[in-house]
């Protein structure tokens, strides 16, 4: 009798221990599963970009911080379970090392100064949301230009781009943003891409500029926005400005909310998300053909060239790679960090640049948050290089 409930008791732990191995190797199998999606995901963009795919391209940037972060904590939990897989992480992330050195800058200790030196050039590069402030306002309130035009001009840049800008052209009109910065800037071109309910009221992209404009051109694309230039004389030196805004996912507060409430699962939340992602890959699709635009021009300048603006788009999508091309990004060269300019949806959003071809050197790099737009406004010093 001892012996027949010796066996059974060992027949029943093999059963269990059987069980609890399936399940482990189940476990793995999982786990194993959603690693090798997650290689998909990070080297998809880098390698296969079928023009009628690029939206795809936009997703997965946007997630692109988040998956890497996923990739090392799988490479721990590897280490632990199974050492060999961990190999899996580091060969992908080795692999996408060009999306890595595009989404974090490596220059610690270089404080940006108050000042520039006399030969460099200081350029800024704001999205100033129509002046409006970063918080709902009630219809009627007042504007934010007085505080933004000082939080500029307290740094003395030499160019100023502004993206989202609007005026009044109208003397002694409160709406005349220009007598904030005409000033010190005598110089400006300005894109006029909207004209604002009333006459003589327009928004779109402006530039500023201490040096006389020689040239001015608006490039239309075909959302009603545009890229400008212009033709500055600095010294015995001829430069060119570009700045842009490109086409935005034109989120309503409804799609805000779609996006806060990731959780919910009912008819309604599902067809507002799918709303939201709709918008999403129309705007992915209308900036991959902006960035052929602006690659275009570009390759066609014949002066040293600095190109600013907020593009809607980070690092490690393809609307960053086209146009970036042999350029250099100021904050790569001269930041630390992930360099996010953009709060409102992710603390990982990195939208608005400024690139220098390689005429310039990069002296220095700096973002600015005082709260006054939902974008930070960012600043270069540049120096032209001599031949």
């Amino acid at each position: 009798m001892a012996i027949w409930r010796q066996k059974k008791r060992n027949k029943k732990l093999k059963y269990i221990m059987a069980k609890k191995s399936r399940i482990r190797i189940f476990g793995k199998g999982l786990l194993l599963s959603v690693h090798l999606i997650l290689v998909l995901m990070l080297l998809y963009p880098q390698f296969f970009m079928p023009v009628g795919w690029i939206w795809v391209n936009g997703f997965l940037s946007l997630l692109a911080p988040y998956i890497i972060v996923l990739h090392l904590l799988f490479f721990l939990i590897w280490l632990i379970a199974k050492p060999i897989l961990s190999l899996i992480s580091v060969a992908t992330l080795a692999i996408a090392y060009p999306t890595l050195l595009v989404l974090f800058a490596w220059h610690p200790g270089t404080p940006f100064p108050q000042k520039k030196k006399d030969n460099s050039l200081r350029i800024t590069s704001f999205n100033v949301k129509e002046f409006n402030g970063n918080t709902p306002q009630p219809i009627g309130h007042k504007l934010r230009t007085e505080d933004i035009a000082a939080s500029i001009q307290k740094w003395d840049p030499d160019i100023i781009c502004m993206q989202e800008y609007n005026t009044k052209e109208l003397k002694n009109d409160i709406a005349n943003h220009a007598t904030y910065f005409d000033k010190k800037y005598p110089y400006s071109f300005f894109s006029k891409d909207h004209q604002i309910n009333e006459a003589n009221y327009f928004a779109g992209c402006i530039i500023y500029s201490k040096y006389k404009i020689l040239y001015a051109e608006r490039i239309p694309y075909t959302n009603q926005e545009s890229l400008i230039y212009v033709d500055l004389l600095k010294g015995d030196d001829t430069i060119r400005v570009y700045t842009t805004h490109l086409a935005s996912f034109k989120f309503k507060q409804h799609d805000f909310e779609a996006i806060d409430d990731a959780a919910d699962a009912n008819k309604a939340a599902l067809k507002a998300k799918y709303g939201v992602m709709r918008k999403m890959k129309k705007a992915f699709m209308i900036r991959a053909v902006q960035a052929a635009i602006i690659q275009e021009q570009l390759a066609k300048s014949p002066y040293p060239t600095l190109l600013t603006g907020d593009f809607n788009d980070v690092p490690s999508s393809y609307t960053y790679k086209q146009i970036k091309g042999e350029m250099q990004d100021a904050f790569l060269v001269k930041g630390f960090g992930i360099g996010a300019t953009y709060m409102n949806l992710s603390p990982t959003l990195r939208i608005d640049y400024i690139m220098a071809d390689k005429r310039w050197q990069v002296k220095g790099w700096e973002s600015v948050d005082e709260n006054l737009s939902d974008h930070h406004m960012i600043m270069a010093d540049l120096q032209l290089i001599k031949n």
